[in-house]
């Protein structure tokens, strides 16, 4: 049932995001509900295998970095949270051999939606519709292949109460541009 919604969720965001050709795709393996600063932290374990879309460059680059729409699907080895996300994404030094990138736009999830924390291995996030962000770096390998390493972020961040521990991952990519 859970890669049944992750699958819908992630073909939607394609979906939406396909008014622009695909620019890059990829595949990655990340470190679900890793702890870096969070008062609230590691309830699930894992490994998350994603899967990411992104547009080719929208034109507004205006010495701004290069715009991008982008999708993602993950799902957790352990049963955790699966969630897809999508939005706006800029990058940095695109044309160079190492770039970064940051990215904003709404994930969705089937993990517990509710706002009091009653199981100890499950993220209870307090909302269904969470914001998603990430900062990325990459190292252009060739002229087809990227690779990069990312840290992701998604909650409500307070939005919808006091419930909010949010999710962390930290994962490797291999990108394949078109």
């Amino acid at each position: 049932m859970r890669a049944v919604f992750v699958g819908a969720a992630f073909a939607l965001g394609l979906g939406l995001a396909g008014a622009a050709s695909a620019g890059e795709v990829g595949v990655g393996i990340g470190a679900h509900d890793v702890d870096l600063w969070k008062q609230e932290c590691c309830f699930e374990s894992g490994q998350n295998l994603e899967i990411h879309y992104r547009s080719n460059p929208l034109g507004v680059d205006r010495g701004l970095g290069v715009w991008r729409l982008w999708a993602m699907g993950s799902v957790n080895s352990d049963g955790g949270t699966n969630f897809a996300a999508g939005g706006i994404q800029r990058r940095f030094w695109g044309d160079k051999k190492v770039y970064a990138q940051l990215s904003v736009g709404l994930g969705v999830h089937d993990g517990p939606g509710g706002d009091v924390q009653k199981e100890p291995d499950r993220i209870y996030f307090g909302s269904r519709v969470l914001i998603a962000s990430e900062a990325a770096a990459g190292v252009n390998l060739n002229d087809d292949w990227s690779g990069e390493l990312a840290y992701f972020h998604m909650s409500h961040a307070g939005l919808a109460g006091d419930q909010n521990p949010g999710l962390d991952v930290v994962s490797v990519r291999l990108i394949r541009k078109f």
